[in-house]
């Protein structure tokens, strides 16, 4: 096989093509966004530092005036609990009357499979009931 000065041109794209296709593929490889999977949980109190600290700061609020905003917050808390108690049980209705549909078209095999993830949602709504407004 002859190279002529042809093929040596084609032979100089074909490998500059191939580089420039390498990095460009590992360009978007490592400046892809990675997805962080881990789920942090806040509490209220977290919730309420970070506000009353940003409040503080932002605003310049006097000692008085942070006291006053401490009372609000508390004050609040509480209506956001006794709110929370007026719709629970409605809400709990809505729930038990969602499940009963879904159970109709449930094959029988897939009932406890249901049942066990229908148990994790409560357990979680559960830890969940010290959230804001708890």
């Amino acid at each position: 096989m002859q190279l002529t000065p042809a093929k040596i041109g084609l032979y100089a794209v074909v490998l500059f093509g191939g580089g420039v296709a390498t990095g460009v593929f590992g360009h978007m490889l490592a400046s892809a966004n990675t997805v962080i999977a881990k789920v942090e949980t806040k509490s209220n109190d977290d919730w309420r530092k970070r506000f009353t600290d940003s409040m503080k700061l932002r605003l310049a609020m006097t000692e008085e005036q942070m006291k006053s905003l401490n009372e609000v917050l508390d004050e609040t808390r509480v209506e956001y609990r006794l709110m929370r108690k007026r719709y629970k049980p409605e809400m709990e209705k809505i729930h038990l009357q969602q499940v009963e549909k879904i159970k109709v078209f449930l094959k029988p095999e897939q009932l406890p499979g249901f049942e066990k993830m229908e148990q994790e949602r409560a357990e979680k709504m559960r830890s969940r009931e010290s959230g804001p407004g708890l």
